[in-house]
């Protein structure tokens, strides 16, 4: 697997989610976009990434895309991390 593309939507937060700072949108193998990946960071500084998800009835989110390769989730955090900080500069 290979992330061609990397797009980064950085905003200035509030409300609810203040520390929620960009979305990101990933193309894979110039053949799948996922959009939607929430990029936190926290007070501490570090960054943190959440995949797409849906509110349930039950009023708990569920996760839309899950990576299930540890090496995968990896990459896709690190790149989009990268990516971040990089319009950050």
């Amino acid at each position: 697997m290979e992330i061609t593309a990397i797009k980064i939507f950085p905003f200035e937060p509030g409300g609810l989610q203040k520390n929620l700072k960009a979305y990101a949108e990933i193309t894979v193998d110039d053949a799948l976009i996922l959009k939607g990946i929430k990029i936190f960071e926290k007070e501490n500084g570090g960054i943190f990434i959440t995949y797409p998800a849906i509110q349930g009835k039950d009023q708990t989110f569920h996760d839309i895309v899950i990576p299930t390769n540890p090496n995968i989730k990896k990459q896709i955090r690190d790149a989009i991390v990268e990516a971040y900080k990089k319009t950050r500069e």
